[in-house]
């Protein structure tokens, strides 16, 4: 049985205690319809009884005996009346001779009446079964009145055999209704099952649009609906992974990329100072001149201090963005705390430089984090801004702005631009065009903490713009 399937395993089960239904409702039907048949009957006479007493009540000697008749013949009862002393006997169905004890109605009104019955007997009829009321009353004139009412019945075995002859037929009957009930039943249990069944096996080989059509609300629709709920879960869950994933591999291709660009900006200076060195070392030409080319040197080593000092600023913020150590950041307070030390070297360049700011800025994220930010925007912006110029910085409907007046990049260069160790303007000294880390930097920082932002062309020069929350 445990090997069957859903299908068979309901039907059988649902057969099997139909089955046990039928019979014992046939078997209980044929050991008690003998005894209903009986109390039904009784209770019919006594009504009958009653019925003809409240009627005789009423009546005279002489209207008794005419009720009485009439009664017999319209209920198909027999009537014995005994009206103070005269006995009437009314016969609605077989003639019986009926012969009352007169001592038993004298001992006692309400004990059954001892009766004898005789009826006229064939070779082809038995003695009929007969069930007696009597009822004992005074009518309107007070006289005394006794009343025998008979019902004719069926004899039992006989009806218990017209019953045992119909019971094969019933229960055949009964048998076939239970078969088609127990397989409509049962298709109709399994037939969301099995498609739960089916779509669950698509959903194992994690085909994308599986999913189980709910059609009840009760708990096999409860149960498809948490199977839709759980696939959907699961499939969102494999999609974030797989972002996941596809940003842990940019990740690292962005560090194997950042190495390999720090080995070569720092192999660059190494180099010539090794070549420096040993030629001061053997006082090779010019390089004898030690006192100048020992500056030479040290202006060799600072910048790469500088370069490594940039290399573990960015590890120290990824470090920082990937901890999650984040909290809700006045951008306006940041922003008015860093650019006073910019102040004065945008003085220093007579470069104009204009703060807008119309509303609170906020956004979540490293509050060191952020300033490192701002201020390698601002180091950019005036580095890259000419003399004379102009830098505009606002705060205005979400955004943080940082607009210089330059010449405008080309599309070309501001694809690299984000790039670790990229220099747009090649005709600049290594030690003016700084270490190409700060836009790096401002990128990495920004694409932890999810905040969008641009860096375009301007009606002014260059504009960056980051993306931030308002609040009124």
């Amino acid at each position: 049985m445990k090997k069957l399937k859903l299908f068979p395993k309901i039907f059988l089960y649902t057969i099997g205690i139909m089955s046990i239904i039928v019979l014992l409702v046939h078997g209980l039907m044929y050991v008690m319809l003998p005894s209903f048949y009986l109390d039904q009957k009784r209770e019919e006479v006594n009504t009958k009884a009653k019925e003809l007493m409240v009627m005789l009540k009423e009546t005279t000697e002489e209207q008794a005996v005419e009720v009485a008749e009439k009664y017999a013949i319209q209920h198909n009862v027999n009537i014995t009346l005994d009206v103070n002393g005269a006995i009437y006997r009314y016969q609605g169905f077989t003639p019986l001779d009926i012969y009352i004890d007169p001592a038993m109605e004298k001992n006692s009104a309400s004990a059954p009446p001892t009766v004898e019955i005789h009826a006229p007997q064939t070779e082809m009829t038995e003695s009929p079964q007969v069930i007696l009321e009597k009822k004992v009353f005074t009518n309107k004139e007070n006289l005394p009145y006794g009343l025998h009412l008979m019902l004719n019945i069926q004899p039992v075995d006989e009806t218990k055999q017209i019953v045992f002859r119909l019971l094969p037929y019933s229960i055949a009957i009964s048998f076939i209704i239970s078969l088609i009930a127990a397989f409509v039943y049962s298709k109709a249990i399994t037939r969301p099952i099995k498609n739960i069944l089916r779509v669950t096996k698509d959903m194992e080989v994690l085909k994308k649009d599986s999913f189980c059509v709910v059609e009840s609300e009760d708990e096999i629709g409860m149960l498809a609906e948490n199977i839709n709920s759980l696939y959907d879960t699961l499939w969102n869950t494999i999609e974030s992974l797989e972002q996941k994933i596809n940003d842990i591999s940019d990740v690292e291709k962005e560090k194997v990329e950042f190495l390999r660009a720090a080995s070569h900006e720092l192999k660059t200076p190494l180099t010539s100072l090794h070549v420096l060195l040993e030629n001061m070392k053997y006082n090779i030409g010019k390089y004898s001149d030690r006192d100048y080319y020992l500056g030479q040197a040290e202006e060799m080593v600072m910048e790469s201090t500088k370069i490594v000092q940039n290399i573990l600023t960015t590890s120290k913020l990824q470090t920082l963005s990937q901890e999650e150590q984040k909290e809700e950041v006045d951008v306006r307070e940041v922003l008015l705390e860093t650019i006073e030390s910019y102040k004065i070297l945008a003085k220093a360049k007579e470069i104009q430089l204009t703060l807008q700011i119309e509303e609170t800025c906020f956004c979540y994220m490293n509050k060191d984090a952020l300033k490192k930010v701002l201020s390698n925007l601002l180091s950019n912006a005036i580095n890259y801004t000419d003399k004379g110029k102009r830098i505009d910085i606002q705060i205005i409907d979400g955004r943080l702005s940082i607009e210089n007046q330059c010449t405008p990049l080309s599309q070309e260069v501001l694809a690299k631009i984000f790039k670790a160790f990229y220099r747009p303007d090649f005709s600049r000294d290594r030690k003016d065009g700084g270490t190409g880390l700060g836009l790096y930097i401002v990128k990495d920082i920004l694409t932890h903490a999810n905040l969008k932002h641009s860096f375009t062309p301007s009606d002014l020069g260059m504009k960056f713009i980051i993306e931030c929350a308002s609040r009124e």
